[in-house]
Order: C-alpha cells, then structure tokens, then sequence
C-alpha cells in the first residue's frame, strides 16, 4: 500500500515519513520546495511539489490508500483540511488525522483546538475510513521551539502554567503510532489519545537542562493573559495571541497531564521522556552554558 504525508517537512511529519519508511511502507509526500524535502526525508520517499491550498492533494492521490492529514497552525487551519477530506472523498483513501491535546478539543476550546474539533466532527459524518490521533503537547514544540528560544534570549525560561504538569510526548513517538495506524484498518473510527509517560513541570525541565548545561536555569513565573499581551506586543495576529492564552489556562488548569499507554499498545514500546529527548538534544542546551562559550 502507499501512504501519502502532509506537513512532511515541519516538526512531526518527518518523523511520520522516517517510521514509514522504516517499516517498509511505499511513501509520498506534497511540499512546496521539492529539493528541501528530498534533503531532509529518506531516501526512496516520493516528493511531489505542489502546494496543499491549490489543490495539490488531487494530483497526488493516485495509488493511494491512506493519507496522513497534518497542515500548518493556521487561522484558516480547518478550512484547509476540509477541502482536502473532501478531495478524498468516496475514494476508499483512509485519513489519519493529527489533532491536538484532548482535554482542549471542543466547541468552546482554545482557537486551534476548535478547528481541530469542527474537522474531526465532519470525518466521523464523512463516511471515510479515518482514525485521530488527539496527541498532548509535543516536546518539539514546547521545548525545542518555546522554552529553549526564550532561555537563549533571557537567560530564563517563562513558566505560564505555574505547578501544573504537561504529559507531553515525543514527535518521535506520534511518527511511530502513526506509522502502524496508516497501515492497520483495526483502529478505523477511533480517537487515539498520545501522551508521555508521565506529567511534567516546568520546574523538573528547567533543573533537568540545567544540569545539561552545567549551570543553573531560573523560571519566571507569568499568566497566560501575560502570554497573550507578550506577543500582541511583538506583532502577533491577535487570534493567535488568544489562542497561546487559551491553551495555556488549559494547562494551567492541570488539563494535559492525563496520561496514556497508547504509545506502547501501538508502537510496541514505551513511551519516550522529557528527560531522554533533553538528553539527545543536550547539544542545544549546552551551547547555551558560559563554560562552552
């Protein structure tokens, strides 16, 4: 079978690609920049070059039989993904679809998480074989792209969600559930939850990279409302600034520290920790240490 990837080249998607391959599954993947994807993504995956909000998805539909459906954090997000399921459509093409953390996925949650509801109410009534994939917060994001920036530029690492804990999950491991689900009917018409192994606080990541760096890191303890005014100042959309707002008072409110054994059933492997990503990516912490300045 062939499996055909969105959002192959962002924080997730390659990783969905790499256990694809992995396996041995046939895969194709849509991007703007052909040559950038073939540099990143294995050897052997098939590279179309199109854009997604022009119809891509169309042309790259032939031979297919499941699509992972992932597109960019975007106001018009939804709009997206349902003109793509109904590309689809009546095609037999089973989507996977990447939501978000599911506590927050709902009508009146946080503005990404409200498309993530609207598209996976309109897949169940689609009559198309599907699966979702609700996974917490992603390491990639949280830490790679959120905390280590701010530490780079502050010193400190903003700390939003005062003692709640995040059961975040590894990109790594959505690639691997993924990979299993994309190719398996047995889970068709479910809502998969993913999470870490456990929930994390801010205070734990802060000790932990700085025992990576070799010096200590400092929290600095603000409000989602501060969240939302930070970026507002610093241009953000303002849709985007509330949903930062939004979805850290979920977190505030101990709303992601649920934790499953998804990964494990599926994957056929524990899920991996905040301690063992810290620590293949102590490279970036360690930079930041005066010693190795």
């Amino acid at each position: 079978m062939t499996v055909l990837v969105t959002g192959a080249t962002g924080n997730i998607g390659p990783h969905v690609v790499a256990a694809l391959a992995a396996q041995g599954t046939p895969t194709r993947v849509i991007s703007r920049d052909a040559e950038r994807a073939r540099s990143l993504l294995p050897e052997g995956v098939e590279v179309f070059e199109g854009d997604l909000a022009d119809g891509a998805v169309t042309a790259a539909l032939d031979g297919v039989d499941a699509l992972f459906l992932l597109t960019p954090h975007a106001y018009d997000m939804a709009d997206l993904q349902l003109r793509i399921i109904r590309e689809v459509r009546r095609r037999g093409v089973r989507v996977v679809k990447l939501s978000g953390t599911d506590s927050a996925v709902r009508a009146d949650g946080p503005q990404a998480l409200r498309q993530h509801w609207e598209v996976e109410t309109v897949l169940r009534d689609s009559g198309q074989p599907f699966a979702i994939l609700r996974a917490n917060a992603f390491m990639q994001t949280m830490i790679g792209q959120i905390m280590l920036p701010a530490m780079r530029a502050t010193g400190r690492i903003p700390n939003p969600i005062a003692d709640a804990g995040l059961a975040m999950i590894d990109g790594v491991d959505v690639g691997a559930v993924a990979a299993r689900v994309l190719v398996d009917d047995r889970w068709d018409g479910e809502t998969i939850v993913l999470t870490g192994p456990r929930a994390v606080a801010y205070r734990e990541i802060a000790e932990r990279i700085g025992v990576l760096r070799g010096t200590a890191v400092d929290l600095i303890e603000i409000t989602p409302a501060e969240v939302r005014a930070t970026l507002l100042a610093r241009g953000a959309e303002p849709w985007e600034a509330e949903h930062f707002e939004e979805v850290y008072q979920v977190f505030r409110n101990h709303g992601a520290e649920a934790v499953t054994d998804a990964v494990e059933e599926i994957a056929g492997r524990p899920a991996g920790t905040v301690e063992a990503y810290l620590e293949r990516t102590a490279d970036a912490y360690r930079a930041e240490s005066p010693d190795a300045a």
